[in-house]
């Protein structure tokens, strides 16, 4: 686990996993504890976790669709289902490819220009997503996005989708999602995670929400400073 250092505007600081931002959730355990440096807090801890505090909010519940034995058993909301139905015909003619070499690279101009990244992070995220799964959108020989996941312990986990916005009509972030969605269902997996997040079209889907965690280790001025309730205080 390698670890980077947060300023802040106070000048205090604290140690976290370096990788937080760039997986859906972050897990200690108890054998880790030791040898964390300190002052240290790290956020989006899985709900499952052994070790860390329960976080408070909706933004910070998890968003999980239990898979059934097929699509249609799906409890979708209405007007998700509505919208799925348009989708479908919008993207009769799209072709799909699974891990295709190279389209992340390809695709970044998109995440680039949405989120504005620092140089170095992206490099970072590039390196640390170099394993993930994606399932990418064209019409004819053009891109037009790239659902991308992480898959373990018979669970995937979305990342993102990075898109080309002049097709918006056409949605491809959804009509990726549903279609990764029905292969995932037809392969046995268990969850399909959404990650965190009060998003309203992630709760379209029937997700089971629960509450994530946090662990942190630090003086109690600087958990006043984070406006944190619980932690495990040091001087």
């Amino acid at each position: 686990m390698d670890f980077q250092k947060v300023v802040l505007p106070s000048g205090a600081f604290y140690w976290t996993w370096r990788d937080v931002d760039f997986f859906p959730y972050a897990w200690l355990e108890e054998k880790n504890l030791e040898s964390l440096p300190s002052p240290f807090y790290l956020p989006d801890v899985h709900p499952d976790c052994p070790v860390g505090f329960r976080c408070e909010g909706e933004e910070s519940k998890t968003n999980e669709i239990i898979l059934p034995g097929s699509f249609e058993q799906l409890s979708l909301h209405k007007d998700l289902f509505k919208d799925l139905r348009r989708i479908e015909k919008k993207n009769a003619e799209t072709r799909l490819v699974r891990n295709e070499k190279g389209v992340l690279q390809k695709a970044s101009p998109w995440f680039l220009e949405q989120f504005d990244e620092e140089l170095g992070d992206f490099k970072r995220r590039m390196h640390v997503w170099r394993h993930a799964s994606t399932l990418s959108a064209y019409a004819g020989d053009e891109l037009l996005a790239v659902h991308i996941t992480l898959s373990a312990n018979n669970i995937v986990y979305y990342l993102g989708c990075w898109w080309n916005r002049e097709y918006k009509t056409a949605a491809p972030p959804t009509f990726l999602l549903k279609r990764d969605i029905e292969q995932a269902i037809g392969s046995k997996v268990n969850i399909y995670d959404l990650g965190i997040g009060g998003e309203p079209y992630k709760k379209q889907w029937g997700v089971v929400r629960r509450q994530t965690k946090y662990y942190a280790k630090m003086s109690k001025q600087l958990a006043a400073e984070l406006m944190l309730k619980q932690y495990a205080q040091i001087r």
